[in-house]
């Protein structure tokens, strides 16, 4: 048996709580919550975290490992410790690695490197073979063996567009795993765009990425959803059209979504002086409108759930000029602090740890999310400061985080993971609490 002594609990729900609260759990679940007192708990595993604020574990359903193939980048080693040391306890593995993860071989390659982490490790392979949209991967056989890690399947990093095959595998896999979709319909003109259609496309004479291209795809596969059961789960949405388009389907449960850090906080405004490589992102960072829609359909609930999309870039990857350098943002060590710094505490909770919870829960039976009797010790404890995340100690193998911006100057953050807790074991200690 464990305690978490003097704990000022934020919960998702009521918030911070007025008292100091002891936790008591096993590797399984949280056992008990009382308030504090003089009890000495004798024979338990004990933590006194001295009145500091402990949130439930956060919960990333879009990450990017790079394991197999792109290991200098990140592998699931590295990128536990970058989760971890963020209070992320639970993520998703997208599969565009190098071989793609679409079958029992490739996912077998990487399956005793997910159990052997200390957090909490699902995977979405492939829906198409070799993530090329031609073929559907054989769902039945990669559930029957991998059951236990399978959140949903993806070709993240390219839209998934044939209607005929989309509709064979909502058939086939209804409600009870998602079609999580990259909604980007480009055409060969605008493929390789790197910057935002409008106003930076033209100032830089840059391809641009339409903002049509994600309306448009949204309205593919709802075109389908409408006709067939199933679930379509729409990552990193980044324009105000393609959110009202999934409104009306919000009422069914067929449709969830969410949005990143970057697509919530940050527009192209950001390139009025020069192009930032450490900015370049796909989809790319968007109008003040398209920002500020995001925002409002988060806390509508329209949009469910914050995800990071963490991905790791090399150096060498992100120092080619502006329109040849690789896309992607690394998150996972300063997503908590970003949000926080922006939105506050009640909403980085809401959004990163008790919505993406209850899909969990709703879903798969695992009851994440909130510190609650039951729920499984999944914790993090933070240093309630503002702080600036620190290139010199990551984590992760790359270094590609947004350490400042033109518009913003040095990214501030608020609130510090210092300790995290998954599964009633101690994987992050910044040694603040001893």
């Amino acid at each position: 048996m464990k305690v978490l002594k003097n704990c000022k609990i934020f919960d998702p729900i009521v918030g911070l709580s007025k008292f100091n609260q002891d936790i008591i759990y096993d590797n399984k679940n949280i056992l008990n919550i009382k308030k504090s007192s003089n009890e000495n708990y004798e024979n338990f595993d004990q933590i006194d975290i001295k009145g500091r604020t402990i949130f439930p574990g956060l919960i990333d359903i879009h990450v990017h490992f790079r394991e197999p193939g792109e290991t200098h980048k990140e592998d699931i080693s590295s990128g536990s410790a970058a989760a971890a040391k963020g209070g992320y306890t639970t993520v998703v593995m997208m599969p565009n690695s190098y071989p793609p993860l679409d079958s029992e071989e490739t996912i077998g390659g990487v399956y005793e490197n997910i159990n052997e982490s200390n957090i909490n490790i699902y995977i979405s392979p492939c829906i198409s073979v070799g993530r090329k949209g031609k073929e559907l991967v054989n769902f039945e056989d990669l559930i029957n063996k991998f059951e236990d890690i399978i959140f949903g399947f993806s070709d993240d990093g390219d839209f998934f567009d044939d209607q005929k095959l989309i509709a064979n595998a909502l058939d086939i896999l209804g409600k009870n795993y998602p079609l999580m979709q990259h909604p980007e319909l480009l055409t060969n003109q605008n493929y390789n765009g790197s910057i935002n259609e409008g106003k930076m496309s033209e100032k830089y004479n840059l391809i641009g990425r339409p903002a049509s291209a994600e309306i448009n795809a949204v309205k593919n596969n709802l075109d389908v959803l409408g006709n067939h059961s199933g679930w379509i789960h729409f990552q990193h949405l980044s324009t105000m059209g393609a959110i009202k388009e999934i409104s009306s389907f919000k009422h069914n449960n067929k449709v969830t979504s969410e949005v990143t850090p970057h697509h919530l906080f940050l527009d192209e405004e950001e390139f009025e002086y020069f192009l930032d490589p450490k900015l370049k992102v796909n989809p790319p960072i968007r109008t003040n409108t398209d920002k500020d829609y995001c925002l409002k359909s988060l806390k509508d609930g329209i949009v469910d759930v914050i995800a990071s999309d963490h991905a790791p870039h090399s150096h060498q990857d992100k120092e080619n000029e502006f329109k040849e350098c690789m896309s992607g943002i690394s998150w996972l060590e300063n997503a908590f602090g970003f949000v926080s710094k922006n939105a506050g505490y009640e909403f980085s909770v809401n959004k990163m740890s008790y919505m993406p919870g209850k899909i969990f829960e709703k879903c798969f039976n695992k009851k994440i999310g909130i510190i609650k009797e039951g729920y499984s010790p999944d914790f993090f404890v933070i240093d309630d400061h503002e702080w600036n995340l620190d290139k010199d100690k990551l984590a992760s193998k790359s270094s590609n985080y947004i350490f400042n911006t033109q518009k913003q100057g040095n990214v501030n953050l608020k609130g510090e993971p210092i300790m995290t807790i998954c599964s009633g074991n101690q994987i992050y200690n910044s040694g603040e609490i001893i």
